[in-house]
């Protein structure tokens, strides 16, 4: 443990990076209070790096004499450490490496700390608690760098790492850290719920100062179990948890308040607050890509919150509550009904929001007791066809006791994002999000993840529909490469991890034919880019869930519903309909045990493979 942990202080240099990012947004480019904030602690600090980078970044001009002052001040302190590592440069374990890392990192220069870190986390004659602790230190340097594949890349490694390590205290205390660590990268893949559920069992005993706060803890609890968790579970969880409740009191206040207003039903106040929230969240660099789908989302809830207590409400009471227009909410809540996300109709004539069927009942009036048991009539009904609809087919239930055995080693689940325009299509579509998860069939679980947004080079422009449907905002693609470089390191990616090499059977799985049917080959003529035979062949999960259920799913939505399986994240993102595809798999296989096999390819490669016997 350093000092700085001991101290309960978050390092300079955390704080310095999101000081960094808010330089950047127009914003603050301007601030003078911020820039000065900066250069103190750049000063103070002697962060050399730091400071030449902002300075090319935000086009500042170079004090060369406070550059080379603290140089040279660095240049000493560098020697003064190397002068005291007296043991054995093999031995990383005996080194000052905690220190020589501390020092790197303050004066920000990363690519030196990744090198230190690196040889350690990999040493397997190192002890398991020091190759965690540089594993730590590898996740702080991706954060910094906002690599958030990298993120998920080291806290996989970490996890393998605690688990196969013997329970023992130090064991423990990686177990802790690890939930702090986890939780952040949750936040910067919109895993709101996982996140809430890691801050929540990490609070009482919170000791990773080196990655942020415990005031930014608690903040962060609150922002991700708004956004995930039902209101009973807020009530328990949140409002009653004494420890959340008396840091909000006394140095989150903002944060009570937002969490207060909605719980409290304040709506006017509560869409005041969530305006302020948005100005914090659009200036972490954490969180700054999902601003507005958290937002939107908040919204959704507010809306979602006051209209389950009502069969029917008039747009003038709900503006007042809100404190907007009728027109306003007119047209926010039809946005919402025509996206599903809330199950009511506008009644124009009579000015209302119906939220439930209103046969037998009087317009606008509260429904009585003969409505109440139609809806449960209803809703009976609809349980039961679900019942008898599964128990037509008693082969698939019995399925699953007969063990059979998978064809691949491992599953790669892709789903592919692209450019889009409302009522017609873009000529060409360009690939934007590019998600890929490597599932163990030994295990069935995740073993590796390659996630990378892309900047199209046609329509560098995304639509307000492409942003809508995906979620994917234009500053998520701004500074991406473009689709050849990643492309490139996405087969660097599949060859690094020996996937389709000889021994090591692996498929693609994708939701439907349209990736690797048409997408990926057009983009890679648009790119004039020779696509490997491997994605030539592939498992369409569709038909797998035919084949398993003998009912055709038109959607992700449908499997989950099936399933009995509830959509996490948003539909049409990349990574979260990869993530839905993965729960889906695993289901059919626990369920059903399901075979996956290809059944997707071209005729070509079809009849090569039923030549060879294999998979079909």
């Amino acid at each position: 443990m350093n000092n700085l942990e001991l101290n309960h202080k978050t390092p300079d240099y955390i704080l310095l990076a999101k000081i960094r990012f808010k330089l950047t947004l127009k914003e603050y480019r301007d601030d003078e209070d911020l820039k000065n904030e900066f250069l103190d602690i750049v000063n103070r600090k002697n962060m050399t790096k730091y400071y030449e980078d902002v300075c090319r970044e935000l086009d500042w001009n170079i004090d060369e004499d406070l550059l080379e002052r603290m140089k040279h001040a660095n240049k000493i302190t560098w020697e003064e450490l190397e002068s005291s590592d007296s043991s054995a440069l093999e031995d990383s374990t005996k080194r000052n490496w905690r220190e020589k890392l501390e020092f790197l990192c303050e004066i920000g220069d990363l690519d030196h700390v990744m090198s230190i870190t690196s040889v350690i986390f990999k040493d397997e004659t190192t002890s398991s608690s020091i190759r965690v602790e540089a594993g730590f230190g590898l996740f702080r340097l991706a954060y910094l760098r906002n690599n958030y594949r990298s993120m998920g890349k080291i806290i996989s490694e970490i996890t393998n790492l605690v688990e196969s390590a013997c329970g023992s205290g130090s064991n423990w205390c990686c177990r802790n850290k690890l939930k702090a660590y986890e939780a952040i990268y949750c936040l910067a893949t919109r895993n709101f719920s996982r996140a809430t559920a890691l801050f929540l069992d990490c609070t009482p005993t919170f000791e990773s100062y080196e990655l942020l706060s415990f005031k930014e803890v608690v903040e962060y609890t609150v922002l991700s179990g708004m956004i995930s968790l039902p209101r009973s579970d807020l009530d328990r969880l949140v409002n009653d948890n004494g420890l959340l409740q008396q840091a909000l009191f006394t140095e989150s206040v903002k944060y009570r308040d937002y969490f207060c207003s909605l719980y409290d039903c304040h709506y006017k106040e509560f869409f005041k607050n969530l305006a302020w929230i948005e100005s914090e969240l659009k200036a972490n660099p954490l969180l700054h890509p999902h601003y507005r789908y958290y937002v939107r989302e908040m919204r959704l809830i507010a809306y979602f919150q006051l209209l389950q207590a009502y069969r029917t409400i008039n747009l003038n009471r709900m503006a007042i509550e809100f404190g907007m227009t009728e027109e306003y909410i007119e047209q926010e809540v039809a946005r919402f009904i025509a996206n599903g996300k809330l199950h009511c109709k506008i009644d124009k004539v009579a000015g209302t929001i119906v939220t439930v069927s209103t046969a037998g009942c009087d317009r606008g009036q509260a429904p009585d007791a003969t409505c109440n048991r139609g809806l449960s009539y209803q809703n009976t009904i609809k349980r039961g066809d679900t019942i008898l609809n599964r128990l037509r087919y008693p082969r698939i239930i019995n399925k699953g006791s007969k063990e059979v055995k998978q064809h691949f080693n491992y599953l790669l689940v892709l789903d592919l994002e692209a450019t889009c325009k409302e009522f017609e299509k873009l000529q060409p579509q360009e690939i934007i999000e590019f998600p890929c998860v490597a599932l163990s069939t030994k295990n069935w679980k995740v073993e590796n993840v390659f996630h990378q947004y892309i900047k199209p080079k046609v329509h560098p422009q995304l639509t307000p529909f492409c942003t809508k449907l995906t979620g994917i905002i234009q500053e998520m693609v701004e500074n991406q490469p473009h689709f050849p470089e990643v492309f490139d390191k996405f087969c660097c990616w599949l060859e690094e991890h020996n996937y389709f090499k000889e021994g090591n059977d692996c498929a693609f799985v994708t939701c439907g034919d349209w990736d690797l049917k048409a997408m990926l080959p057009s983009q890679c003529k648009l790119d004039q880019i020779t696509l490997p035979l491997y994605f030539r062949k592939w498992i369409n999960l569709k038909r797998s869930f035919f084949d398993t259920t003998d009912h055709y799913p038109r959607s992700i939505l449908a499997m989950l519903s099936f399933l009995e399986l509830d959509l996490e994240g948003q539909l049409h993102s990349g990574i979260d309909d990869v993530n839905n595809m993965i729960r889906i798999i695993c289901s059919l296989q626990e369920k059903y045990n399901t075979e996956f096999k290809i059944n997707t390819a071209p005729d070509i490669v079809r009849e090569f493979l039923k030549g060879r016997n294999k998979l079909f």
